[in-house]
Formats: structure tokens, C-alpha cells, sequence
């Protein structure tokens, strides 16, 4: 074999290098050539509407042209070529075409060509991808509802999506893994069938479950197409008994409530007594079991069976009857609070009402008591004490104590309440021993001189002296008691006084001049006789005789 000479060789490598290069020079010049179109890809939905712009960066005269993916002339510079109304020019110039195409369908996806008519013709490509919008996704699995413990399985699909769209599956906010999608061309179309399924074992805290099934796909927003249903779980109930009082108490009227906490709700209750029968006065009314009058002897543990077809509980309550309600305890404690809600009440309006003088009578002093007897005594021997007779002893007695709600309130209403008939306000004050009762005074159940009791310079009536010596004795429940009779003292005497005022002014109304025969004549007489026998002559000259009746 022959081998070509060192020239022939030298010159064939020259050619190749030089063929190597006109073909890289030819590319340079291509890619930077002015005249060249330059597109961009575009992607709409259907029913949207697409812009397709053509530029090139210098123009020599020559016409720019769209074609479609048929490589049918749209638009030829300024001139339509093709017969389409949702083809429509946008901007047109030397350098630019810009096309759009409105109520875009699947069957415009495809190549779009832009030509520039020069030697050699030069082109570019645009690709439009129209994506086809999935429908609202379907569910099914929820027509029945499901006892506990089972499993359900639950469908979504959804249709018309290109490309094919992606299911997920969410109980509440929660996302939840369910099968892998599966994905169905649609004949004679290029959009495609999605579905998917979701097992779940309910149980009763899924009762009414959100679940919900959400389409992902490029021409939707996050949540634009989605579904929701609410799972229906059967389940048996849980039995729980409720009392229709906290403290039932003997002689009440009082019922249990059985709840049966379940779906369905329970349609049979069973009550019962633990190792007994239910007692003769209580009824069981389907879910209330009621007692017309409790009773000691309804004690004991009481017992509810509750059936909803999917299952049945048991609930249980225990009954404690407490003891009646003691009516004068009540009365007792009302009365008690009354009088300490009054006392404290006018203790502070007094307090801020009284002279500057009456500082020293404020609620926390202690109680002073003042006595004044009358002058005469009854003997005694020394031995014996002495106590003042109902109808030998007067005494008045001051009293400043702020647990003294019944004088308090018979000055708030009664102020002007007059001082007591037997009593002397300018008797001097005696000390609270001066009346105290000694050891070997006699009981209390002996006779006692009413007393004239003072607040702040007004008196009423209380108690027997002997009662209000203690302090401690106006802190009982009597109070209100002798507001009440305070009160009713104090109508009687105003009563009183308006008679006396009425009386008064009539026995002034009628007073007169009377002229009297008895004694005519007895100045002149030397004796009687003599004066009765002037007096029938009709001495006119004596001076009359007048007198006044009031």
C-alpha cells in the first residue's frame, strides 16, 4: 500500500482545519445574527389566553409572520391571514409581532412558528402548553354510617386534568397517606382520570371527622378544588347519672338523670337498686327515675342500663338523703344575718353623721350604762341585794354597742321617739357596776323595769334592764324582734300624742264663764242663815263669782 506524500498530507489537515473553522465561524455569526426571531414558551389553562411575541434586534424591510402548529399563517405583519376570531394582533412593528389567542382550547397546544423573510428564511419556535383544569374532586364511601372498630374506605376522583393532576387526602388540618393515585387517559382526549382511595379504622372519636380530599395542579391555587364529608360513626354509649339536686334532703321531691353518651342515642333504659328492689314511691320514666318523697330508706346504690342496638353501659350513682331542713335554724340564721347586715350598715351612717363630741361613741367602744333612781328606797336588809320594783324604779340606760342592731334600727326609723314618761334625762349618769347584777341577785326570771334606751341623744323601748346588762345579750337572733316591737312602741305613743294635741285644742274651744248663787250674800251676813236668806232675795250688788272649766 502506498502512502501519500508529505505535501499531500500537510494539505489535506490545512483543508480540514480550514473546513473547521468556516463551520464554527458560520455558527458565531449565526447566533449573533440581528435578523434572527427570538419567542419564549408559553403555558395557559384552558379557557385562559396566551401572548406570543416575536423580536428580532434589527430589521432590513422584511415581514414578520406567526404559523400555528398546522403551519398555518396567522398573521403576515399587520395582515391577518387566518380567519379566527380569538386570534387578535396585539402590537406590530418593524422589530416586534405580538399575537394573542383568547378562550385557548386543549386543541392549541403545540409548536407556534415565527419567520423572517429574508435570504435565507429565518426562523424560531414557541411552544404553548395549555394545561387542562381538573373538575371538583368527588367522594364516596360516606352514604352509611359505621359502627366503631371497623374499617371504611373512602373514595375521591377527579376528571379533565392535563397533565394529570395529584389527590391528597386530610382529616381536619392533618394529612393523611392514602393510596398512590391512580391515573386513566380519557380516549379521544389528552386529559386524564385521577383517583385515589383512604382506608381508615374509626373508632368514636372520629364521630363527625372532617375528612377531606384537595386536587394539586399547576393551573390551581393551593385549595381552590376540594371536597369535604363528615364520617357517621356508630358507637355504644357511656352511661354517666345525674342527680337533679347535690343535697337531696328527706321529704324532697328529687329524680336521677341517666345519660347515655353514644350514637344513636340509647332507646332502652333498665333501672335498677343494688341488692334490692327500687323503693315503692320512686317511677322509672325512661331515662329519669323519680322520687315523689325521699326517705331514709331510699339510701343505696342505683343503677342504669342503657341499649342503643350497637351496644349497652352501665352507669351507677349513690343516694344519701340528708335531713329535713330545720325551719327555725333557717329563720335563726336569715335573722342573724339581717341583723349584722343593719348594724353594720347604720353603725357607719351614724359614725359619719354624729357631733364631734360623739367620737367617743363610735362602734368599737364599749358599752356604758347609766341608771337614775327615784329618791325613795325600799328598805332591805344588808343582806339581801336590792332591785328596783316595776313600780318604785325607772331606769335609763344608754347603750353604744355596734352589735346592737335592734336599737340602731328603731333610731333610723323612729328619730324623734320622745324620752321615756318616768325618766329624767338630767339624772346623773351611774356606772355599769351601779347595775350589774350580783351573784345573789335573783333570777332572771323575776320582774324587771322596762328601760328607755338612748343612741346618740334619741331613746326607745328594749328589753328589761336586767337583759341589756350583758352586751353579749344583744348579739342573739332577737334582734330583729325588738326592732319590731321598738317600732310598734313607738306608732302607739305617736298615736297617743295626737289624741292629747286633738283633746286639747277641743277643751280650749269650749271654755266658758259660769255664774254661781252659792255664795251671795255671805259677805254682809253674820252667819249662814242670814247669808241664804240674802241669797234668795237676789242680792244684784254682790260681785259676780267666776269660774273656769279647762
Amino acid at each position: 500500500m502506498a502512502f501519500p506524500s508529505a505535501p499531500s498530507a500537510l494539505w489535506s489537515v490545512s483543508l480540514l482545519t480550514v473546513l473547521f473553522a468556516a463551520a464554527v465561524h458560520c455558527n458565531i455569526v449565526y447566533d449573533d445574527d440581528p435578523l434572527q426571531p427570538v419567542t419564549s414558551d408559553e403555558t395557559v389553562s384552558v379557557g385562559g389566553t396566551v401572548t406570543l411575541t416575536c423580536r428580532v434586534a434589527e430589521s432590513d424591510g422584511s415581514s414578520l409572520q406567526w404559523s400555528n402548529t398546522a403551519q398555518q399563517t396567522l398573521y403576515f405583519g399587520e395582515k391577518r391571514a387566518l380567519r379566527d376570531n380569538r386570534i387578535q394582533l396585539h402590537h406590530s412593528t418593524s422589530t416586534e409581532l405580538s399575537i394573542t389567542i383568547s378562550d385557548v382550547q386543549l386543541s392549541d397546544d403545540g409548536e407556534y412558528t415565527c419567520s423572517i423573510f429574508t435570504m435565507p428564511v429565518r426562523t424560531a419556535k414557541a411552544v404553548v402548553t395549555v394545561l387542562g383544569v381538573p373538575g371538583k374532586p368527588q367522594m364516596s364511601g360516606f352514604e352509611k354510617a359505621v359502627p366503631e372498630g371497623t374499617k371504611v374506605t373512602l373514595t375521591c376522583t377527579s376528571t379533565g386534568s392535563k397533565p394529570p393532576a395529584r389527590l391528597i387526602w386530610y382529616r381536619g388540618d392533618q394529612e393523611l397517606e392514602g393510596r398512590p393515585n391512580v391515573v386513566e387517559a380519557v380516549p379521544d382526549n389528552p386529559t386524564y382520570n385521577v383517583s385515589s382511595e383512604l382506608t381508615l379504622e374509626v373508632s368514636r372519636e372520629d364521630d363527625k371527622a372532617v375528612i377531606t380530599c384537595a386536587v394539586d395542579h399547576p393551573s390551581l391555587a393551593p385549595g381552590d378544588k376540594r371536597s369535604e364529608h363528615a364520617l357517621q360513626v356508630f358507637y355504644s354509649p357511656i352511661v354517666e347519672i345525674q342527680p337533679g339536686s347535690d343535697l337531696p334532703r328527706e321529704g324532697e321531691k328529687f329524680y336521677l338523670l341517666c345519660l347515655g353518651n353514644s350514637n344513636p342515642e340509647p332507646n332502652t333504659y333498665i333501672w335498677k337498686k343494688k341488692d334490692g328492689e327500687l323503693p315503692p314511691l320512686a317511677k322509672a320514666d325512661g331515662a329519669y327515675l323519680r322520687f315523689e318523697m325521699l326517705n331514709k330508706s331510699d339510701n343505696g346504690v342505683y343503677l342504669c342500663h342503657a341499649d342503643n342496638g350497637i351496644g349497652s353501659s352501665q352507669g351507677e350513682y349513690t343516694l344519701l338523703v340528708q335531713d329535713p331542713v330545720d325551719p327555725i335554724a333557717v329563720d335563726a340564721t336569715f335573722s342573724s344575718t339581717f341583723s349584722s347586715t343593719f348594724s353594720s350598715t347604720f353603725s357607719s351612717t351614724f359614725s359619719s353623721t354624729d357631733t364631734p363630741s360623739s367620737s367617743s361613741f363610735s362602734p368599737t367602744s364599749s358599752s356604758s350604762i347609766s341608771t337614775s333612781e327615784p329618791t325613795h328606797s325600799t328598805p332591805s336588809s344588808p343582806d339581801s341585794p336590792t332591785s328596783p320594783t316595776p313600780s318604785e324604779a325607772n331606769v335609763s340606760t344608754t347603750i353604744f354597742d355596734s352589735s346592737s342592731s335592734a336599737t340602731t334600727l328603731s333610731n333610723a326609723l323612729f328619730p324623734d321617739l320622745p324620752f321615756s314618761p318616768s325618766s329624767s334625762p338630767t339624772t346623773p349618769p351611774l356606772s355599769s357596776a351601779s347595775i350589774a347584777p350580783s351573784p345573789s341577785s335573783p333570777s332572771s326570771s323575776s320582774l324587771t323595769p322596762p328601760v328607755s334606751v338612748q343612741l346618740n341623744g334619741v331613746y326607745t323601748f328594749t328589753e328589761a334592764a336586767d337583759n341589756i346588762a350583758d352586751p353579749t345579750a344583744m348579739l342573739t337572733s332577737s334582734g330583729v324582734d325588738h326592732a319590731v316591737i321598738g317600732g310598734v312602741v313607738a306608732v302607739i305613743v305617736f298615736i297617743l300624742l295626737c289624741l292629747l294635741i286633738v283633746l286639747g285644742r277641743y277643751l280650749i274651744r269650749h271654755k266658758g264663764t259660769y255664774l254661781t248663787h252659792e255664795a251671795k250674800g255671805s259677805d254682809d251676813a253674820p252667819d249662814a242663815d242670814t247669808a241664804i236668806i240674802n241669797a234668795e232675795g237676789g242680792n244684784s250688788g254682790a260681785e259676780d263669782k267666776k269660774e273656769y272649766f279647762i
